[in-house]
C-alpha cells in the first residue's frame, strides 16, 4: 500500500491518527475510509469484529515505513520536479521558506515544495517562478514514499547546511538550534519514534 499512497492520504491518517479527539472507533473508520475512498459512515453498519479485522488488513502496513530512496525527479500528474540534491542550489528564498514550514507534519507537502523545482521540458525553473503554494498543492498528489526518500536524504546533509550557511551570532544560533530540532526530532522531522525509517 505504501506505494501508492500520496502525500495528501499520509498526512490525513497522520493527523487522524494523532487525534486526542477520536475515540479508536472513530480512527479505525476515518482511516479506512481514506484507504479506501469511502465515507467513513459506510462503516457504521459493519459488525465490530468485522471492523477490527478489515482495519487490520488494511492499515497494518502503516506501521513500518519501507526502504525509501530519493528520486531524481517527481512526476505528479502532468507536471514533473527536479529534486534539488546539491546543498549549493539551495537559495536563500529556500531556506527561510524551510525554517518558516519545519516542525510540523502536517506541512510536510509545503517542506517538500522547498526542495522539488518544477520542469518546463528538460529545463528545471528557479524556485519561485511557480508559487511555492501551487507547488505544495500539487505535492499533496504525489508518491509519499518517493518524496519522504528525498526529505531523508537532505535531512542527512541539513547539519552541513546548518554548518556552512549560518554564522553564530545571538540571533543565527537560535535558527540553527530551531533547524537541528527540525531535523532530530523524532527521527528526522517527520517519522514518529514507533516507525523504522531508512538511511540511502
Amino acid at each position: 500500500m505504501w506505494d501508492k499512497l500520496t502525500v495528501g492520504q499520509f498526512i490525513t491518517l497522520y493527523d487522524i491518527e494523532a487525534s486526542p479527539n477520536l475515540n479508536i472507533i472513530e480512527k479505525q473508520q476515518k482511516m479506512l475510509a481514506v484507504i479506501e475512498g469511502k465515507n467513513e459512515r459506510d462503516y457504521d453498519e459493519y459488525k465490530y469484529r468485522d471492523l477490527i479485522h478489515e482495519y487490520g488488513e488494511k492499515l497494518s502496513f502503516f506501521n513500518n515505513i519501507p526502504e525509501s530512496k530519493p528520486v531524481d525527479f517527481l512526476q505528479v500528474g502532468n507536471n514533473r520536479y527536479k529534486f534539488c540534491y546539491e546543498l549549493q542550489e539551495i537559495t536563500a528564498g529556500q531556506y527561510i521558506d524551510i525554517l518558516s514550514f519545519s516542525g510540523e507534519i502536517m506541512q510536510l507537502n509545503k517542506i517538500a515544495a522547498c526542495f522539488f523545482l518544477p520542469m518546463e521540458g528538460d529545463k528545471y525553473k528557479g524556485y519561485g517562478v511557480v508559487p511555492h503554494e501551487v507547488v505544495a498543492d500539487d505535492l499533496l498528489d504525489a508518491n509519499f514514499l518517493q518524496v519522504y526518500g528525498c526529505m531523508l536524504f537532505f535531512c542527512q546533509l541539513f547539519n552541513e547546511l546548518i554548518s556552512s550557511t549560518i554564522t553564530y551570532s545571538i540571533q543565527n544560533k537560535e535558527m540553527a538550534e530551531k533547524a537541528a530540532r527540525l531535523w532530530h526530532a523524532g527521527g528526522g522531522y517527520l517519522a514518529p519514534n514507533r516507525w523504522q525509517t531508512s538511511t540511502t
